[in-house]
């Protein structure tokens, strides 16, 4: 997994200028409209495999991610809770900015408990914890058209959650995966360890957090125009070196221990892809015409070099 910057956009927020406008989040449950929005170069998904378990409002598209401070602008989100609760900004009822609750529970908390099952494959990363409030998306997909060829899969994701500050080093830590053919690719970049609130945080692999609540141990607040109290920076979730054939794929994020402040995990638009989105484009070779407005500048400058000879 390798990590990316900030957007313009979130370097503004830390400078404590405004994102212009909320993220704009639509609900759906449909697995075909999640799967299709985040699918990407080199793979297609296999009729028939695609499948989402969850409550209505725990999943769906979402546009002006970078507006909001996200760092890319398009997407899927999965949440623990309400969708609908994620835009921002992240203020108590007074309009000023959310402070560190000391714990409590309040109003102004991204917490919606749903009463919902869990998951298996979460509850085997966090036992003996269980989990609850799941949201699932699973399908299958191949390399290219038939699958007769095997590749590299790679996908951007932020994950945010309302557990930061307060719950850092707890058991009230939401947890989430990327199932690929049963293995959990959901890692913090260089490790095994899952992404979490435990393992990303002010103190713990810092670089890759960003910190949107006012007065957190001196920390700059992003202010950006998104409810959790935190987030990471974007993450490459990769698996390289895959057989040709079908793969299955499982995006889950669930709640743990309870049911109380949300958690989410966003996936960049149209990422889910064969190439590495972190690959800069090639650099288009010159025209003809540059070419030869090259020769031509080149030839006078050796021309010029022998008469002062």
């Amino acid at each position: 997994m390798k990590k990316l910057g900030l957007s313009s956009v979130a370097l503004l927020a830390l400078c404590g200028i405004s994102p212009a406008q909320a993220i704009v989040i639509t609900p759906s449950t449909d697995a075909s409209v999640l799967a299709g929005n985040i699918l990407g170069s080199g793979i297609s998904l296999v009729p028939g495999s695609l499948n989402y378990i969850g409550q209505p409002n725990q999943s769906g598209t979402f546009t002006d991610g970078i507006a909001s401070g996200l760092p890319f602008d398009q997407g899927i989100v999965l949440s623990t809770g309400d969708v609908g609760q994620i835009p921002g900004p992240n203020t108590t009822g007074t309009g000023t900015p959310e402070t560190v609750g000391l714990g409590d529970v309040s109003d102004d908390d991204v917490s919606t408990p749903l009463g919902s099952v869990g998951d298996a494959d979460l509850d085997a990363i966090v036992a003996p914890s269980a989990t609850q409030d799941a949201a699932v998306l699973e399908f299958n997909f191949i390399f290219g058209d038939d699958g007769s060829t095997g590749g590299d899969l790679f996908f951007n994701f932020v994950f945010a959650s309302e557990e930061y500050v307060d719950f850092i080093g707890t058991d009230f830590n939401d947890v989430f995966g990327f199932f690929v053919d049963g293995t959990n690719i959901a890692l913090v970049p260089g490790t095994s360890d899952i992404v979490s609130v435990n393992s990303i945080n002010n103190s713990t692999n810092s670089a890759y957090y960003v910190n949107n609540v006012a007065n957190t141990d001196g920390l700059a607040n992003a202010m950006l125009d998104i409810s959790f109290d935190g987030l990471t920076t974007v993450i490459t979730a990769s698996l390289t070196g895959l057989s040709a054939g079908p793969h299955s794929m499982k995006f889950a994020i669930a709640d743990n221990t309870d049911g109380l402040l949300d958690s989410a995990v966003f996936i960049q638009a149209g990422t889910f892809s064969n190439e590495d989105p972190n690959t800069p484009p090639p650099t288009p070779l010159p025209l003809p015409g540059t070419l030869a407005l090259l020769a031509a500048g080149l030839a006078g400058w050796r021309l010029q070099q022998q008469r002062k000879r």
